[in-house]
């Protein structure tokens, strides 16, 4: 993912976890790509998982074809799942970041956590500045309440 990429990852009712359909959904619904039962985009995932984990890739014709959708239609969905960090282009494909959904989870989550690492060594910097600022105003104040004894 480049600067400035976002994940959105919502709450959603685990699913029964039996049903390859239910879970495509579920995923789709977790990343905030989808919201209703019948949504196209885990018509999209599934066929972008089905030709990852085949190792072929798909592309924006074949799934308009496929899906008999319009192409602008399919690529503003596979952007949506670009952005969402699911989905990479390599060339005219489509493929899961990674092998499959499994690893493309364990990837997104270690990008997550140096994240995360990142933003808290900002945050302790952020606190020893406030903390510096804090201390200043406390020694202000005590100066100007022993003017005032």
């Amino acid at each position: 993912m480049s600067s400035g990429d976002k994940i959105i990852i919502r709450t959603v009712s685990r699913p029964s976890g039996k049903d390859a359909e239910e879970l495509v959904d579920w995923f789709c619904r977790v990343f905030g790509l989808s919201g209703e039962k019948g949504d196209i985009e885990p018509v999209l995932l599934k066929e972008i998982i089905i030709t990852s984990v085949n190792g072929e890739g798909t592309t924006s014709k074949v799934l308009n074809e496929k899906l008999e959708l319009p192409r602008s239609t399919v690529i503003y969905h596979l952007n949506r799942f670009i952005y969402s960090g699911l989905v990479v282009r390599r060339g005219r494909k489509y493929y899961l970041r990674s092998e499959d959904m499994e690893s493309t989870l364990e990837e997104l989550q270690s990008e997550i956590d140096r994240e995360f690492g990142r933003m808290m060594e900002f945050a302790q910097r952020m606190d020893s500045l406030f903390e510096g600022n804090l201390d200043a105003r406390n020694r202000r104040w005590k100066e100007r309440r022993k003017g005032r004894a």
